[in-house]
């Protein structure tokens, strides 16, 4: 049930810029942006002069829900997020059973709405149980997902993945690859073939590929290629990829780049060569770690990361962080979200862009503590996080639909 808010004395940036002043949210919808506002009847959170963002919008997550609830769920999951400051994510299909029917795409949304917390958008599977041998009910999925993707596997086999390219494009649906040969041992090259064979498919049918975790230089050189081509193609980049390297020596698929090569990614999305910046929140639980299965728990701690890396440090400005985290993802989803504008939805975060935190287990919403930032300091803390009106997080909690009393916060 969304509310009415009054957000008082904020910095607002968005991809256009910024500016100071009030943001007024009625039945869930920006209504009006200004300069002292004052709305009777209404509850107001005082900003304090902290900064109003756009809500995050992941494109690439992973709930664990159905099937792994030792790992995540779709309420933890989604406190997770809205700590983050996110109110909208795309859910990846490897769950058990895996999402290659409707029902499963069709619990998967229903279990969030119950939830109440973030939008969640299901991603259907390719193949039937992500095996890569036959496709899945994709007409079937069609009307409960956004796009389909066997991630975490890759298609192997060409004609499995041509198949799919041809009823995604007729189903007017992305598809979202995983690009990784697995008899191919250098990870690196791996990922190339792959994508360079999928761009080839993509331009034969004319199917919208979203490349999923690009890692590698020769990548971001097809990509551009191809767009210059017509090719449509879209890709994404992960926090980890932008902000760690392998000296760090954390598992994780694809590997972490050298730091010469993560200089590259960097550049390449300066440059707009990249289009999303998407978490690949991959919960585990520590004996899985142990075993040396790869992903990063890192849906909380991904803006803090990348600001404290990229914007404090001057080499990116916020208003290009948020075109990543907030504009480009929502318009890939179809979503009136990522813009401070009059007529789009209340989802909006207010950051403290001078307050430091220390990443700890106790301090996870996540299942998954499984974080190579445990014990790191980072810069740009998530204060609040409201998701159509409605205050879902703020400072230092997840409140939902039950919290109510916001209106002397300061």
């Amino acid at each position: 049930m969304s509310k009415d808010i009054l957000i008082k004395n904020v910095r607002l940036v968005d991809e256009s810029g910024a500016r100071r002043g009030d943001l007024y949210i009625q039945h869930g919808v920006i209504q009006s942006i200004g300069e002292r506002l004052e709305i009777n009847d209404v509850p107001a959170i005082q900003g304090g002069g902290r900064t109003l963002l756009p809500s995050f919008v992941d494109l690439h997550a992973h709930f664990r829900d159905p099937g792994y609830p030792n790992k995540e769920d779709i309420r933890s999951g989604s406190m997770a997020a809205a700590k983050g400051g996110y109110t909208a994510v795309s859910v990846m299909a490897n769950t058990d059973p895996v999402c290659d029917q409707p029902e499963i795409a069709y619990y998967v949304r229903k279990k969030a709405e119950e939830v109440g917390l973030v939008e969640v958008f299901p991603v259907g599977a390719i193949t039937r149980g992500l095996r890569g041998e036959e496709l899945s009910d994709m007409d079937g999925l069609a009307s409960h997902v956004w796009a389909f993707s066997d991630d975490g596997m890759g298609v192997q086999r060409s004609d499995i993945m041509l198949r799919a390219c041809q009823k995604a494009a007729s189903l007017l649906r992305p598809l979202f690859p995983h690009c990784e040969y697995l008899d191919i041992p250098d990870r690196g090259l791996a990922e190339e073939l792959m994508v360079g064979r999928d761009l080839r498919l993509s331009r034969y049918t004319g199917c919208h590929l979203h490349i999923a975790h690009v890692s590698t230089v020769e990548t971001i050189k097809m990509l551009s290629a191809a767009r210059s081509r017509g090719v449509p193609v879209t890709c994404e980049v992960t926090p980890h990829h932008l902000c760690l390297d392998r000296e760090l020596e954390y598992t994780v698929n694809p590997p972490l780049p050298d730091r010469a090569t993560r200089e590259h990614l960097v550049k390449a999305l300066k440059e707009g060569q990249i289009d999303a910046i998407a978490t690949d929140h991959a919960p585990h639980t520590p004996q899985d770690k142990e075993k040396g299965i790869p992903g990063i728990s890192g849906i909380e701690t991904a803006f803090s990361l990348v600001y404290s890396r990229l914007v404090k440090e001057g080499r990116l400005p916020l208003s290009d962080l948020i075109n990543y985290m907030s504009s480009k993802p929502a318009r890939m989803l179809g979503l009136k979200k990522g813009e401070l504008c009059v007529g789009y939805d209340g989802d909006v975060v207010l950051i403290e862009e001078d307050e430091s935190f220390t990443v700890t287990k106790e301090s996870l919403c996540s299942k998954g503590t499984n974080s190579p930032l445990l014990g790191t300091v980072l810069w740009g803390k998530v204060w609040a996080t409201i998701h159509r009106g409605e205050v879902i997080y703020i400072d230092g909690k997840v409140t939902g639909r039950d919290f109510d009393d916001y209106r002397q916060v300061v």
